[in-house]
Protein backbone atom coordinates (compact mmCIF):
# COMPACT_ATOMS: atom_id res chain seq x y z
CA UNK A 1 0.00 0.00 0.00
CA UNK A 2 2.58 2.34 1.03
CA UNK A 3 4.58 1.54 -2.48
CA UNK A 4 1.58 3.03 -3.96
CA UNK A 5 1.06 6.01 -2.07
CA UNK A 6 4.42 7.26 -3.12
CA UNK A 7 3.97 5.78 -6.93
CA UNK A 8 0.60 8.19 -6.95
CA UNK A 9 2.68 10.95 -5.38
CA UNK A 10 5.80 10.94 -7.81
CA UNK A 11 3.48 9.88 -10.74
CA UNK A 12 1.90 13.40 -9.66
CA UNK A 13 5.02 15.12 -9.90
CA UNK A 14 5.79 13.83 -12.95
CA UNK A 15 2.76 15.23 -14.61
CA UNK A 16 3.10 18.27 -13.40
CA UNK A 17 6.85 18.25 -14.65
CA UNK A 18 5.54 17.27 -17.72
CA UNK A 19 2.90 19.74 -18.15
CA UNK A 20 5.71 22.85 -17.00
CA UNK A 21 8.14 21.65 -20.04
CA UNK A 22 5.29 21.35 -22.49
CA UNK A 23 4.54 24.89 -21.81
CA UNK A 24 8.27 25.42 -22.25
CA UNK A 25 8.29 24.46 -25.75
CA UNK A 26 8.83 27.31 -28.75
CA UNK A 27 5.28 27.77 -30.75
CA UNK A 28 6.23 28.93 -34.60
CA UNK A 29 2.85 31.34 -35.59
CA UNK A 30 2.05 31.19 -38.96
CA UNK A 31 0.14 34.10 -39.88
CA UNK A 32 -2.59 33.80 -42.87
CA UNK A 33 -2.88 37.04 -44.21
CA UNK A 34 -5.95 38.00 -46.22
CA UNK A 35 -5.18 37.82 -50.41
CA UNK A 36 -6.05 42.06 -50.29
CA UNK A 37 -3.30 42.73 -47.78
CA UNK A 38 -0.77 40.83 -49.45
CA UNK A 39 -1.46 41.93 -52.80
CA UNK A 40 -1.07 46.11 -50.94
CA UNK A 41 2.14 44.98 -49.31
CA UNK A 42 3.25 43.51 -52.76
CA UNK A 43 2.38 46.69 -54.42
CA UNK A 44 4.64 48.46 -51.53
CA UNK A 45 7.39 46.14 -52.36
CA UNK A 46 7.16 46.76 -56.01
CA UNK A 47 6.75 50.49 -56.08
CA UNK A 48 9.79 51.01 -53.49
CA UNK A 49 11.69 49.04 -55.90
CA UNK A 50 11.06 51.32 -58.60
CA UNK A 51 12.28 54.46 -56.82
CA UNK A 52 15.87 55.02 -57.73
CA UNK A 53 16.58 54.83 -53.80
CA UNK A 54 14.98 52.98 -51.25
CA UNK A 55 13.16 55.81 -49.02
CA UNK A 56 13.63 55.18 -45.44
CA UNK A 57 10.91 52.59 -44.01
CA UNK A 58 8.26 54.02 -42.42
CA UNK A 59 8.58 53.89 -38.47
CA UNK A 60 6.68 50.88 -37.18
CA UNK A 61 3.08 51.64 -35.17
CA UNK A 62 2.36 49.88 -32.22
CA UNK A 63 3.71 45.80 -32.07
CA UNK A 64 0.88 45.33 -28.68
CA UNK A 65 -0.08 42.03 -28.11
CA UNK A 66 0.44 38.36 -30.29
CA UNK A 67 0.04 38.38 -34.03
CA UNK A 68 -2.86 39.01 -35.32
CA UNK A 69 -4.61 38.67 -39.00
CA UNK A 70 -5.52 42.19 -38.93
CA UNK A 71 -2.29 43.14 -39.07
CA UNK A 72 -0.68 44.56 -42.24
CA UNK A 73 2.28 42.53 -42.98
CA UNK A 74 6.10 44.07 -43.24
CA UNK A 75 7.42 45.51 -46.43
CA UNK A 76 10.47 47.28 -45.07
CA UNK A 77 13.49 44.42 -44.48
CA UNK A 78 16.60 45.71 -44.58
CA UNK A 79 18.48 42.09 -44.54
CA UNK A 80 22.08 42.64 -46.62
CA UNK A 81 20.19 40.10 -49.05
CA UNK A 82 17.44 41.76 -49.48
CA UNK A 83 19.54 45.39 -49.75
CA UNK A 84 21.43 43.52 -52.29
CA UNK A 85 18.54 42.08 -54.43
CA UNK A 86 16.75 45.26 -54.81
CA UNK A 87 20.12 47.01 -55.63
CA UNK A 88 21.02 44.70 -58.86
CA UNK A 89 17.27 44.52 -59.70
CA UNK A 90 17.69 48.47 -60.18
CA UNK A 91 20.90 48.42 -62.03
CA UNK A 92 19.28 46.02 -64.31
CA UNK A 93 15.82 47.55 -64.78
CA UNK A 94 16.59 49.50 -67.56
CA UNK A 95 18.15 46.38 -69.76
CA UNK A 96 15.16 44.60 -68.36
CA UNK A 97 12.60 47.09 -69.66
CA UNK A 98 14.57 47.25 -73.19
CA UNK A 99 13.90 43.38 -73.78
CA UNK A 100 10.11 43.57 -72.50
CA UNK A 101 9.77 46.57 -75.16
CA UNK A 102 10.98 43.99 -77.52
CA UNK A 103 8.61 41.54 -76.54
CA UNK A 104 11.03 39.32 -75.62
CA UNK A 105 10.65 38.97 -72.05
CA UNK A 106 6.95 38.79 -69.78
CA UNK A 107 5.70 38.80 -66.49
CA UNK A 108 4.15 35.51 -65.07
CA UNK A 109 1.25 34.86 -63.17
CA UNK A 110 3.69 33.62 -60.46
CA UNK A 111 6.02 36.50 -59.75
CA UNK A 112 8.77 36.09 -62.27
CA UNK A 113 10.24 37.29 -65.86
CA UNK A 114 10.23 34.56 -68.65
CA UNK A 115 11.48 34.50 -72.22
CA UNK A 116 8.85 35.10 -74.87
CA UNK A 117 9.40 33.53 -78.57
CA UNK A 118 9.66 36.80 -81.01
CA UNK A 119 11.79 38.27 -83.69
CA UNK A 120 15.13 39.67 -82.62
CA UNK A 121 14.73 37.44 -79.43
CA UNK A 122 17.57 34.92 -78.94
CA UNK A 123 19.15 33.38 -76.39
CA UNK A 124 21.09 36.90 -75.02
CA UNK A 125 18.33 37.76 -72.25
CA UNK A 126 19.16 34.69 -70.46
CA UNK A 127 21.21 35.61 -67.62
CA UNK A 128 19.59 38.64 -67.40
CA UNK A 129 15.88 36.64 -66.76
CA UNK A 130 17.80 34.12 -64.35
CA UNK A 131 19.25 37.08 -62.28
CA UNK A 132 16.21 38.75 -62.14
CA UNK A 133 14.03 35.64 -61.09
CA UNK A 134 17.03 34.97 -58.18
CA UNK A 135 16.82 38.28 -56.34
CA UNK A 136 12.79 38.20 -56.68
CA UNK A 137 12.61 34.74 -54.94
CA UNK A 138 14.87 36.48 -52.44
CA UNK A 139 12.28 39.33 -52.05
CA UNK A 140 9.36 36.81 -51.72
CA UNK A 141 11.41 34.36 -49.28
CA UNK A 142 12.47 37.17 -47.14
CA UNK A 143 8.85 38.75 -47.38
CA UNK A 144 7.38 35.16 -45.97
CA UNK A 145 9.72 34.89 -43.09
CA UNK A 146 9.24 38.48 -41.97
CA UNK A 147 5.80 37.57 -41.62
CA UNK A 148 6.15 33.94 -40.59
CA UNK A 149 3.71 33.46 -43.55
CA UNK A 150 3.74 29.62 -44.19
CA UNK A 151 4.82 27.59 -47.14
CA UNK A 152 1.76 26.16 -48.34
CA UNK A 153 0.94 30.38 -49.00
CA UNK A 154 4.04 30.48 -50.89
CA UNK A 155 1.05 30.34 -54.26
CA UNK A 156 -0.74 32.79 -52.77
CA UNK A 157 2.68 35.24 -52.18
CA UNK A 158 3.74 34.99 -55.54
CA UNK A 159 0.14 35.85 -57.32
CA UNK A 160 0.08 39.09 -55.53
CA UNK A 161 3.89 39.87 -56.28
CA UNK A 162 2.33 38.87 -59.69
CA UNK A 163 -0.32 41.44 -59.86
CA UNK A 164 1.92 43.94 -58.75
CA UNK A 165 4.41 43.66 -60.97
CA UNK A 166 1.56 43.11 -63.96
CA UNK A 167 0.21 46.44 -62.57
CA UNK A 168 3.16 47.91 -62.96
CA UNK A 169 3.73 46.71 -66.72
CA UNK A 170 3.40 49.40 -69.34
CA UNK A 171 1.26 48.98 -72.36
CA UNK A 172 2.12 46.28 -75.17
CA UNK A 173 3.95 44.22 -72.27
CA UNK A 174 3.58 40.21 -71.93
CA UNK A 175 1.85 39.41 -69.13
CA UNK A 176 0.62 36.22 -68.29
CA UNK A 177 -3.34 35.88 -67.07
CA UNK A 178 -4.52 33.46 -64.19
CA UNK A 179 -5.48 30.57 -66.15
CA UNK A 180 -2.14 31.15 -68.10
CA UNK A 181 -3.26 32.77 -71.39
CA UNK A 182 -0.12 35.13 -72.60
CA UNK A 183 -2.02 38.79 -73.66
CA UNK A 184 -0.36 42.01 -74.26
CA UNK A 185 -1.21 44.36 -71.71
CA UNK A 186 -3.85 46.82 -73.08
Amino acid sequence: MRYVRVLATHGMTLAMLAGVLAACVPVTVNIAFPQEKLDAAARTIEDTQAQPSSPPPPAPGPRGGGPSVSANPRTDSRSPEVVKARQSRRERRPALREWKERGCVGETNQGTVIARPGDGCGAEAADLIRAENADRKVIYDDFMRENKIAASDRPRVNTAFAKARQERARANDWIQLEDGQWIRKP
